[in-house]
This record gives C-alpha cells, sequence and structure tokens, in this order.
C-alpha cells in the first residue's frame, strides 16, 4: 500500500492537513502531534510527494544545476559547496553535467525545466551570440544565474562572475615587474567572458608597460587541456624563438602546455615559465607546482545559491556579484 499523508492520518486519527502542517513544523500545532506524525512517517518510511506538493504550493524546493564537468575540481568544489548551502536554505540540487558541449547544455536544460526546477544556475560553455539554453529558460520565466562563465552576448542576465579583468592584469604587472618581456598568451572562445576579460587584462597590462605581443603569441586552446597541447605543440614545430613567459587562461590550458614542453624537452622555469588560472587540485601536484590564481569559490557558491533563492522568492538582492582571487606564485615561474 502506498504511504501517503491520509493514510498517516487515519492511523492517528486526525485530520489530513493537520498531518501537512506537522510535517512542516507549522506554528498552529501542538509539539507533541508533530512528534508523533513524525516518528510514524519516519516508521512507515513515508517520502513526500514533490509533484503534488509542486502542484499546489507551485514550487518544488529545487534548484537546477549545470556545469561543464564534475571530474574537475574546479567544478566539484562549486558543486559542493553550493549542495551545502542549497541544503541549509532548504532546497535541494539536481546536477547536470554539459561536458563542454552547447546542445549537450540546452538538453540538460530542457530535462531541468521538465522536471518543474524553481530556478537554475549555469556555468555556461555557450559561444554562440545566440544562446538557445538562456531563450528557453527566457520564455518559461524562470529564475537564472549564471556563475563563472557567461556568454558576452548576454547583458541583462543576473551573474556571480570573478575579477577575471583585474587578477590577470596584476598577474600580468607581477611577472613584468619580475623582469619578463617576451609574454605568451593562451586563451579560448572570446565570446566566453572568462576568456575575454582575462585576455584584456593581460594586453592590457602589456600596454601599460610598452610590451609589445605578437599576433601569433595569442594563441586559443577552447579551455581544453589537449587542444592546449595541440595549439602549443604546433607553434614549437613552426617557430624557433620561445616566449619568456606564458599566461594561460585556466589551469587545464596550462597543463596542455606542460606536456607540450616535456615532449620538447623545454625545461620549466629555466627555458620557460608558465601560470595558470583557477587553482586546480592539481596544479600543486605537478612538477614544478604550477603558478596560478586562486579564486574564492565557497563565496561564489554561497552567493549564487543565496541570490537564486531570493529571485525565487521575490526577495530583495543585490545586483551582479564580482568575486576576487589570490594570486599564488609557485615553481614553474623563476
Amino acid at each position: 500500500m502506498k504511504v501517503n499523508q491520509k493514510y498517516i492520518a487515519d492511523l492517528l486519527k486526525i485530520s489530513r492537513v493537520t498531518v501537512t502542517k506537522a510535517l512542516q513544523d507549522h506554528p498552529d500545532i501542538a509539539i507533541s502531534t508533530v512528534k508523533k506524525v513524525k516518528a510514524l512517517a519516519d516508521e512507515l518510511g513515508y517520502i513526500p510527494n514533490i509533484v503534488g506538493r509542486s502542484l499546489s504550493t507551485k514550487k518544488t524546493n529545487t534548484i537546477g544545476v549545470v556545469v561543464p564537468k564534475i571530474n574537475h575540481s574546479f567544478f566539484s568544489t562549486i558543486i559542493e559547496e553550493m549542495y551545502t548551502k542549497a541544503q541549509a536554505l532548504g532546497y535541494q540540487i539536481i546536477l547536470m553535467v554539459s561536458f563542454e558541449n552547447e546542445e549537450s547544455e540546452l538538453a540538460n536544460v530542457k530535462s531541468l525545466l521538465s522536471m518543474n526546477v524553481d530556478g537554475i544556475i549555469i556555468d555556461s560553455v555557450s559561444t554562440s551570440a545566440k544562446d538557445k539554453s538562456y531563450e528557453l529558460i527566457l520564455k518559461h520565466q524562470k529564475p537564472l544565474i549564471y556563475i563563472d562563465r557567461k556568454p558576452r552576448s548576454i547583458k541583462k542576465v543576473e551573474s556571480i562572475v570573478f575579477d577575471d579583468y583585474n587578477l590577470s592584469y596584476k598577474l600580468t604587472n607581477l611577472l613584468i615587474d619580475r623582469g619578463y618581456k617576451d609574454i605568451m598568451y593562451i586563451t579560448g572562445s572570446q565570446e566566453v567572458n572568462i576568456c575575454y576579460d582575462r585576455l584584456i587584462g593581460f594586453k592590457t597590462a602589456m600596454s601599460d608597460a610598452r610590451l609589445d605581443v605578437p599576433t601569433d603569441w595569442i594563441l586559443n586552446a577552447d579551455l581544453d587541456k589537449e587542444n592546449s597541447y595541440k595549439v602549443f605543440q604546433k607553434y614549437l614545430e613552426n617557430n624557433s624563438k620561445l616566449p619568456e613567459a606564458i599566461v594561460c587562461v585556466n589551469d587545464f590550458v596550462a597543463l596542455g602546455v606542460y606536456e607540450a614542453c616535456e615532449k620538447n624537452q623545454i625545461k620549466i622555469p629555466d627555458d620557460i615559465s608558465i601560470v595558470g588560472f583557477g587553482h586546480l587540485n592539481i596544479s600543486n601536484l605537478v612538477q614544478p607546482p604550477l603558478s596560478t590564481v586562486k579564486l574564492d569559490l565557497q563565496k561564489a557558491s554561497f552567493v549564487a545559491v543565496e541570490k537564486l533563492i531570493a529571485m525565487i522568492n521575490d526577495q530583495p538582492y543585490e545586483k551582479n556579484n564580482i568575486i576576487g582571487g589570490e594570486i599564488i606564485f609557485r615553481e614553474s615561474v623563476k
């Protein structure tokens, strides 16, 4: 027999409304009744019907989250922190993974909308001028927040982003202060905010220091270790001059450069210095340990969840947030 609130009410000889309120800790219900209802519900293995509840309350107390990857310490940290904050605020997270694919991201969003989640948080992989996922969420009038990555073409949307421009500018300046002049940059699609902002920060710092950056020293690796390896390997095959240092848009791109250097017997940092961005767990384990930018993932995750829940409940919230970070120099830089 299916255990529902009516069944619990019949066993306790109370009304179904009383059971509903008791399970929600409603102040109208005596504490002794709340304890009896909850004890019997636990004994019977009762689980609330989310679909049924959503029909009456118009809410499911669920948040949809879409990330590019999960076998990646950057994203797994964000996911864990979001779970922690969401549970503390009485919400559950339904997780989807896009695997760095726009069509998969769209399919993820369709699935979340079909589950009637109350709102959605996306770490976007979109590089299109017109983002299909955003358009679909807009049609369904669901609260949406972008975290970390967002399509640059979308202007009027809430986001939690990192201080990418200023951190990249500061990182480049610190390299210049250490005597580096010939610096290469490896980036991703300029439709993605982190790629654009970090590259502009780098270029501005170089320009302010009156240092040139040859056109062929701005390489595109699509935020990916494998592509980074291929792109830098191709550069090495076609050019004899090594840059003194390489600034990479993220740590995964930096790890691809590490592999190319190893294949070509280029020593880090004796022959070339390398810095990343994002502070992956592995960045401190590679040899030599990678210099990088550590971002405040906990704060970004907590703010994203808090803001989305405020949007869901029509409560006031702070507009677009920018989260800081810390530059960490290790042995990959002289």
